[in-house]
């Protein structure tokens, strides 16, 4: 570079305080941005502070007035829970008895199924009876007095199924 293409010292010197006086009141100005900001979150913690306070004594209220339904509200607690643990007790003995009365008919039921088991097996073992028709027998055919030259009834045909 060359010294002519340089503006004169002075020149630049007018435009380093120029640049240095805005830095000044940026900074100033954001300064001033946080100082306040401070200030407004000391001023809402200290409602804060006097909101809890008031929440507090309201609460003491509240236990001052009700302490006595919260002692008689947890004593029927303890009672009820007490019955719970009796009925527990019974119900678990309950259970044992039917678990004793299911064995019991299990046992009855496996020997009633044995018994059968046998008698199938003997059964099988014996002749086997003579096959019975499951269909009814004709009814007998009474003749009747008077001749009739009627034709003798036909045998139902099965309906036709169709294609």
């Amino acid at each position: 570079m060359n010294e002519a293409d340089l503006p004169p010292p002075l020149y630049r010197q007018e435009r380093l305080e120029v640049a240095n006086g805005h830095l000044r009141r940026v900074v100033i100005a954001v300064l001033i941005v946080m100082l306040a900001g401070f200030a407004l979150l000391g001023i809402q913690f200290r409602q804060l502070n006097a909101r809890i306070d008031q929440l507090a004594t309201k609460v003491n209220g509240i236990e001052a007035t009700f302490g006595v339904k919260f002692d008689e509200t947890s004593a029927n607690l303890a009672t009820t829970n007490t019955k719970l643990d009796a009925l527990s007790g019974r119900f678990a003995a309950e259970f044992k008895s039917l678990g004793a009365e299911i064995k019991a008919m299990e046992a009855q039921m496996t020997t009633s199924t044995n018994a059968i088991a046998k008698s199938i097996a003997a059964l099988r073992a014996g002749p086997l009876p003579a096959p019975t028709s499951l269909q009814p027998s004709p009814a007998p055919v009474q003749p009747s007095s008077t001749p009739t030259s009627k034709p003798a009834s036909t045998p139902l045909q099965p309906p036709k199924t169709r294609p």
